[in-house]
């Protein structure tokens, strides 16, 4: 339970732990190297609740707060990650509460091991969500789950 009183979500997937030790740490540069498009998939499997575009030069992770004040301390949460990793998410706030984080390397135009690893830290940070959508996306992501399950073993009896 958060500190008022409406149920948490783990948004983290497998992996999310190895990616935050990928973080920046410094801003990145014109030289930080894009992740392969190919590879995305695959880091995606750590960080379920984010979306990459179809151009994949972006993650974007929405949800919807419980009031403004809960959507307000989660942008502060996340100035204080970015700020520490000197790797910046562009933020907006619609209709008061529903929240969307947009991660990218604006110096490559693109998605960096850097990107993914914020992503990540932005996943620990506790949100008050709207009971309505954490219960929805908890079922999401339950499917969501499964559903990679399913791929992995299909790959491994195709491997083996």
């Amino acid at each position: 339970m958060s500190t008022t009183g409406v149920p948490t979500l783990d948004v983290r997937g497998p992996g999310a732990e190895k990616l935050i030790q990928a973080a920046c740490g410094e801003q990145c540069t014109r030289d930080t190297p894009k992740v392969d498009p190919a590879e995305l998939p695959g880091y995606m499997l750590s960080l379920p609740a984010w979306h990459v575009n179809d151009e994949k030069t972006m993650l974007t992770r929405r949800f919807t707060a419980k009031n403004f004040m809960a959507a307000i301390r989660f942008f502060n949460q996340v100035a204080e990650v970015a700020e520490q990793q000197g790797h910046h998410p562009d933020l907006h706030l619609r209709n008061f509460r529903e929240v969307e984080v947009n991660v990218y390397t604006h110096a490559v135009g693109g998605i960096t091991l850097p990107d993914l690893a914020l992503a990540a830290l932005l996943d620990g940070i506790e949100v008050d969500y709207s009971p309505k959508w954490a219960k929805a996306e908890a079922e999401r992501l339950t499917g969501l789950t499964a559903a990679d399950k399913a791929r992995q073993s299909e790959k491994a009896a195709a491997t083996a």
